[in-house]
């Protein structure tokens, strides 16, 4: 019976990318750390752009699409992706403040997602760094909720950048432990 989760077969074909996401996501952990004020105003601008960018994508899908059903409601959802991207360029403190709430709140889902995926992963030698990454995971968000809202400063660059080292450790980490790929 199968679990949803990634195989050791699966593993030992992913190694070469394991190690590329791995050291990627330890070059950005540590930048994001080095530079948290400006990772935090980075994420929130960027997430603005995607979501502007995305709102304007969907409304020419509705204009020029020959789909006729829940046109309303696509444009609806649309439109609202646009004001919040447009709120999150222009009003950056409260789109700030917004992600790190969201930030925390995505901690604790992802801690709990690897306690439960490590234990399901055993058969790599790897699974206490899962365990770790989780662990951390809930942590951080515990540190943002504690500090919040005077954390939202530094939070998404500062912590993002933490657990963006621990995810490319764990990645390393399972790479290291399923060999040599076949």
């Amino acid at each position: 019976m199968s679990n949803g989760l990634p195989g050791p077969d699966f593993i030992k074909r992913s190694r070469g990318w394991l190690i590329f996401f791995g050291i990627f996501s330890l070059v950005v952990g540590f930048f994001a750390i080095g530079f948290p004020l400006a990772m935090t105003v980075a994420v929130e601008q960027v997430l603005g752009i995607l979501l502007v960018i995305s709102g304007v994508f969907s409304i020419g899908g509705v204009a020029f699409g020959h789909e006729k059903n829940h046109r309303i409601a696509t444009c609806l959802l649309a439109l609202i992706r646009l004001l919040a991207g447009l709120a999150l360029i222009v009003y950056i403190q409260p789109g700030v403040l917004a992600l790190t709430a969201v930030l925390a709140a995505f901690f604790f889902a992802e801690g709990a997602v690897f306690i439960i995926s490590a234990f399901s992963l055993r058969s790599n030698k790897a699974w206490p760094l899962v365990l770790l990454n989780g662990i951390v995971s809930i942590v951080l968000g515990g540190m943002i909720l504690s500090e919040f809202p005077s954390s939202a400063a530094w939070a998404i660059g500062l912590l993002y950048g933490i657990n963006s080292v621990f995810y490319g450790v764990s990645l390393l980490g399972f790479a290291a432990g399923s060999g040599k790929a076949a």
